[in-house]
C-alpha cells in the first residue's frame, strides 16, 4: 500500500464515488466517515472560488506547514490580488510556532498544550480592525 493506492482512492473520490474497502495503512485518511467530506471538498478550485468573493480576504500561511506550501498561498493571492497575504515564519499547519524543527512540528499535532502562534493572532486582529 502506498502512493499508487492513495492516488486510486483520490481519483475515485474526485469522480464522486466512495471507496468500499480502505486498507488499514490509509484508513485514517480515507475512512468511510471522511469520504463524503472529501468528495464535496475535492470539487472546489480555490483559485476560482476566491475570485467570486467581494469581501476583504486574508490569506495566512505558515512557512513550516508540512501539508500546504507557501507557493499555494501565493497562487491563491495571485488569483485575488486584492487579498492580503501574510506568511508567518515558523508556523505549521496546526497554527503552532515550531520554527524549522521537523520533530517539534510533527509532535505539535498531538500536543494541545502548545499555544497558537502569537503572530497569527496579531495578524488576524490587525486585519479585522482594518476592515
Amino acid at each position: 500500500m502506498g502512493k499508487d493506492t492513495a492516488y486510486k482512492i483520490i481519483d475515485s473520490l474526485a469522480k464522486g464515488k466512495a471507496v468500499g474497502h480502505v486498507d488499514i495503512t490509509l484508513y485514517s485518511l480515507f475512512r468511510p466517515s471522511v469520504q463524503p467530506y472529501l468528495i464535496s471538498w475535492i470539487k472546489h478550485k480555490p483559485q476560482a472560488d476566491i475570485k467570486k468573493l467581494s469581501i476583504p480576504v486574508l490569506i495566512l500561511q505558515g512557512t513550516s506547514d508540512l501539508q500546504v506550501d507557501t507557493t499555494d498561498a501565493m497562487e491563491l493571492h495571485n488569483a485575488d490580488p486584492g487579498s492580503e497575504l501574510v506568511l508567518i515564519k515558523g508556523m505549521n499547519h496546526v497554527l503552532k510556532d515550531v520554527g524549522n524543527d521537523k520533530d517539534a512540528n510533527i509532535k505539535s499535532y498531538s500536543d494541545p498544550s502548545l499555544p497558537i502562534d502569537k503572530e497569527l493572532l496579531k495578524d488576524i486582529a490587525k486585519f479585522i480592525n482594518k476592515n
